[in-house]
């Protein structure tokens, strides 16, 4: 929930004025950079401010580590009213949070109608970083494409949005035979991530690529997979607990 009348908004607005430069027409020119994060289950709150942030930045957050559950970006109006911040978990790992329809690793200020980014779950964060050159990721940053082909091309393809826990699905191709599969994922969905398929007889089907032959296959950037013999494919599945299982 955005709290307008937070301590830290309060405190970091009163610090705001105080701090902002004249421009060279006389008026106050704010290119600080606010960054307020809070938790409304243990009314736990941090702020943490940039003067002005012109090249990378990074601050730990002042006050507390957390776990906060929300993250607001608070940018003067003569500051990059596009920049974007991240805050680091305490391994070093970009915290994921959504605002709305938007999911990312980055969060931009976004003007007087759009508030706090939610963190998917509360968070200790270590670090908070402002870049110029952060941007949005792209739409199918988290997703995880599994592609079927057989010897007339490419079946179509299931995807997966945000695999966190197992995802299944059975092929839109049907009874559609393939001999090969290839796992394709977003930039932010971790590249060990690994997928199973199973046969009409629900049992996995084992796949070969350059020197491993597997039931579990991950993206890597090497491409697809070769089934030992054509087989119809019943079921898709990723699981991040899937490990290698060599054959």
């Amino acid at each position: 929930m955005h709290s307008a009348l937070s301590f830290a908004s309060i405190l970091f607005a009163a610090s705001a004025a105080l701090a902002a430069p004249m421009s060279s027409n006389g008026t106050s020119a704010d290119t600080s950079v606010r960054v307020v994060l809070q938790s409304q289950a243990t009314e736990t709150g941090s702020g943490t401010v940039f003067d002005s942030v012109d090249s990378r930045q990074y601050k730990a957050p002042v006050g507390s580590s957390g776990p906060f559950e929300t993250l607001e970006v608070v940018v003067g109006a003569g500051a990059n009213q596009d920049l974007r911040c991240q805050a680091l978990d305490l391994e070093g790992n970009a915290i994921i949070a959504t605002r709305g329809d938007n999911v990312d690793i980055t969060f931009s200020d976004g003007g007087a109608d759009k508030f706090e980014w939610t963190f998917k779950q509360p968070s200790k964060v270590s670090r908070i970083v402002c870049d110029p050159a952060f941007v949005a990721v792209t739409p199918d940053a988290f997703e995880v494409s599994v592609t079927l082909s057989n010897s007339e091309g490419p079946l179509p393809p299931i995807v997966f949005d945000n695999v966190e826990d197992r995802a299944e699905e059975s092929p839109l191709s049907g009874s559609t035979p393939a001999d090969t599969v290839e796992i394709s994922v977003g930039e932010l969905v971790d590249p060990a991530l690994r997928c199973q398929l199973l046969n009409r007889r629900g049992k996995p089907i084992v796949a070969v690529r350059g020197a491993n032959t597997d039931t579990t296959f991950s993206d890597a950037d090497k491409g697809e997979w070769t089934f030992k013999r054509e087989q119809v494919v019943s079921q898709v599945i990723c699981d991040p607990a899937f490990v290698a299982r060599p054959q």
